[in-house]
């Protein structure tokens, strides 16, 4: 999977020396994306973007509403009657998983760079001692090194090869290569390349045990993941479950009490009342299952976003479409 991702990362540079058209244009955005962090301006432009199109579905929702009741838009009235109605919440519902798609496909690939970033470390550390075994200087090694493919973490590698070239500090240049790249497993490295070079040794063995370490790194978070995706999948399956629990409630429940009042049980609110009651609840479930799910996967709450955005817009669709 890794050395596809990689070889995947290298055909898209090839192309973009060549002069791109159609899919190769969507590809090479992509790339772009994965090979440099998106900056904190455009992070804001989105996520600006993503509450905009939310708005846009609510108020959308809101003018059929006025239409079809025949109401005055943007009066105090009509917002109280439209947002005291069901006809409110799948719009609203639908208004927030659209807010959370843009920022969590932003989060996806954002791990998904720094997953191909601490992939690539053990192959350019094993190259760096390969360079130092045939009597290399470390900068020479770090210019040899930097006219290889390693995925996004080339062009910091080019940027910390001029940096060196420049007459930068040693540490300095390579405390902001890590920073730059962003992962816990860069900033460890980096921890122990300065610590060696500047206690002496052989760079060699350094370097290759460094490798062996991140490997191992590695590998023990790709089995953590493979032993908690099960119970990532009970999320999945839980919430799918209490969305049919709510179906069922409702129309063999509510629905028939609606139409015939019981002399000894009645319902205290309306159809409508549980409709929108019992349609929360499930987006609610969906958004914070999928939180649990990416705490539980990634070990990050936020990672959880896209499993949000899917479960709870699974929620919303069926029950709209079955109330």
């Amino acid at each position: 999977m890794v050395r596809f991702s990689l070889g995947w990362l290298n055909i898209l540079q090839k192309l973009r020396k060549a002069s791109p058209s159609g899919r190769d244009v969507l590809a090479l955005g992509w790339l772009s994306i994965l090979q440099k962090p998106l900056s904190f301006r455009i992070k804001v432009l989105i996520y600006a973007a993503s509450v905009a199109i939310g708005v846009i579905i609510i108020l959308f929702g809101y003018s059929s509403f006025c239409l079809k009741q025949g109401v005055i838009m943007f009066s105090p009235l009509s917002f109280v009657r439209f947002f005291s109605r069901y006809a409110a919440h799948p719009y609203i519902g639908f208004a927030i998983i659209a807010s959370l798609a843009m920022p969590s496909v932003v989060i996806h690939f954002e791990n998904w760079r720094k997953r191909l970033i601490d992939n690539a470390l053990p192959r350019l550390l094993e190259d760096l001692a390969e360079s130092q075994e045939t009597g290399m200087t470390l900068l020479q090694s770090l210019e040899e090194s930097s006219r290889r493919k390693y995925g996004p973490i080339t062009d910091e590698l080019k940027k910390l090869t001029a940096e060196l070239s420049w007459g930068v500090e040693f540490e300095k240049a390579f405390t902001a290569f890590s920073e730059r790249i962003g992962t816990e497993l860069s900033v460890r490295t980096t921890t122990l390349v300065l610590e060696a070079t500047t206690l002496g040794g052989d760079l060699k063995s350094t370097f290759n045990s460094t490798a062996e370490f991140v490997r191992q790194m590695i590998e023990l978070r790709d089995e953590r993941e493979s032993q908690l995706r099960p119970y990532m999948m009970v999320i999945y399956v839980s919430t799918l479950i209490f969305v049919l629990i709510v179906i069922i409630l409702y129309h063999s429940f509510f629905l028939p009490m609606a139409k015939e009042p019981s002399r000894f049980l009645k319902i205290p609110m309306s159809l409508e009342g549980y409709k929108a009651l019992l349609f929360d609840l499930s987006l609610i479930e969906g958004i914070f299952g999928g939180l649990t799910a990416g705490k539980i996967s990634e070990g990050l709450t936020f990672n959880g976003l896209k499993h949000s955005v899917v479960l709870g817009g699974a929620a919303s669709a069926i029950l709209t479409i079955l109330f």
